[in-house]
């Protein structure tokens, strides 16, 4: 019998400090995607063919999406504001955007506007993440209670790695989400997603393995810090063209004083607590120059396989707008070399998408120009990569519908990144979380769950893996 599976789609996008809420970009190719990218050399990762179902999670995660002052002081909740707005207006037309026809399912099918509870909404300093609940009753399974109204209890949580570990210029945001299950008997189902911005420049790979470990041991959800409980809006029942429109066009406001979860315990949970870890962000990684190469999949360098590349190399390759040429660069990919260590160096227990299947363009660094296609020209002054990254553990088959780069978004030198994927539900057999008790994590944080109390110290002589 086949695992009931929830489909989670995950965003991430660093805006450079260049929007506001009067400028926002058009979000649809990037929240809602479609197979119209096929036309850009290979842009479109992997094509969506024919109508598809909403996700039942959106986790949207941004990085500098505000100017620094502003977001060290606090001053964003205008931008906050209508960046939920955007989202929520987009995401709602999500039926009929993928459909061929651009129309909706008949309402006895289950069509219409999808509505979307904020449950969580986390910032620190330039950071922020959003994670949304679909209210909709799956279309397949009409008789299973929705990803809305499954939410017990939601935790969020963060912190700063930047200047003096505390600004909130580096770091990461993070929200854990527990839902109840969907066989009686079985145990709920944790979902914890972090969005992390992890430290610049070409030679700082060791300063962001470390900033992945600062972010492992002091990323605790505690239960003084709850999201929201689903506030659902009622379902569309209109018949006319007119009231149908009306309808469309309206977004359901998050309402004002929204619930706040209960605490289902008072214990506190780390990053690893969770029976799925989701990982999005700048991690800023880039392609590394000078140093033997990786397989892409795994696997230790080789000299003789993947000699060291020039610079000059690197630059020419990524602007080829070639995707075999850009598959040349994946095994210099800093992450993939912390990644490929025997132990792991970081990111310990998650799997990193090759991104060779996906033709993925680099997603940095490229000339903002919202007016011309020159902003996707990259730039000469930086070294290309892919630093902005999807993540997630694979204890159970995860099934990646689509990993992809969005190019026609000019509005920052990044380019933002989704994937959707098909995550198969908890079962009994299967029900503890990566960080049960009793595992051992060797990666610089070295003891029991915090389940049973935080107990997490560093040893420099440790090595990264699990045991």
């Amino acid at each position: 019998m086949a695992k009931d599976m929830l489909r989670v789609q995950l965003a991430s996008f660093n805006v450079g400090q260049h929007i506001s809420s009067d400028t926002l970009p058009d979000m649809t190719s990037w929240l809602v995607p479609t197979n119209t990218e096929e036309g850009k050399s290979g842009y479109a990762s992997q094509d969506l063919h024919g109508s598809r179902e909403a996700p039942d999670l959106y986790a949207i995660g941004f990085q500098e999406f505000a100017l620094l002052p502003n977001a060290l002081a606090g001053w964003t909740e205008t931008l906050r504001a209508a960046l939920d707005r955007e989202i929520r207006r987009t995401i709602r037309l999500h039926q009929s955007i993928v459909r061929p026809d651009h129309m909706y399912d008949p309402i006895e099918h289950g069509g219409g506007p999808e509505n979307y509870s904020q449950v969580a909404e986390i910032v620190h300093g330039g950071m922020l993440l959003f994670v949304y609940a679909r209210e909709r009753r799956s279309q397949r399974h009409p008789h299973l209670p929705s990803a809305a109204e499954r939410v017990k209890e939601v935790r969020m949580s963060s912190v700063g790695s930047g200047i003096f570990q505390l600004m909130g210029n580096k770091g990461a945001v993070g929200v854990r989400i527990t839902l109840s299950p969907l066989t009686s008997g079985a145990q709920d189902d944790v979902y914890t997603f972090v969005c992390a911005h992890l430290a610049a420049h070409d030679y700082n790979v060791e300063r962001r393995n470390l900033d992945w470990k600062n972010i492992v041991e002091r990323l605790v959800f505690a239960a003084d810090r709850l999201g929201f409980a689903p506030h659902l809006q009622p379902m569309s029942k209109t018949r006319s063209e007119k009231e149908t429109m009306n309808h469309v066009q309206s977004i359901p406001t998050k309402p004002a004083a929204q619930n706040q979860t209960p605490a289902l315990d008072k214990n506190e949970y780390s990053v690893y607590d969770t029976h799925h870890l989701f990982v999005l962000g700048d991690l800023n990684y880039r392609v590394g120059s000078n140093v033997a190469g990786a397989p892409p999949s795994g696997g230790a360098t080789s000299p003789v396989t993947y000699p060291p590349m020039r610079t000059a190399d690197i630059k020419m390759l990524a602007r080829s707008n070639n995707p075999r040429r850009w598959a040349w660069l994946l095994p210099y990919d800093q992450l993939t070399l912390q990644h490929a260590t025997t132990p792991p160096r970081a990111f310990q227990s998650l799997h990193i998408p090759d991104l060779s299947m996906w033709n993925l363009a680099p997603t940095y660094k490229y000339k903002v120009n919202a007016s011309t296609k020159s902003s996707d020209v990259l730039s000469f002054k930086r070294l290309p990569g892919w630093p902005d990254r999807i993540l997630w553990s694979q204890k159970d088959e995860v099934h990646c519908e689509l990993y992809r780069s969005v190019m026609a978004m000019r509005v920052s030198d990044h380019k933002p990144i989704t994937t959707i994927l098909n995550v198969p539900e908890q079962d009994r057999s299967r029900s503890i979380p990566l960080g049960e008790h009793g595992r051992r994590v060797d990666c610089g944080w070295i003891g029991p769950s915090v389940t049973s109390g935080l107990c997490c110290f560093y040893s420099e002589m440790a090595a990264c893996r699990w045991l």
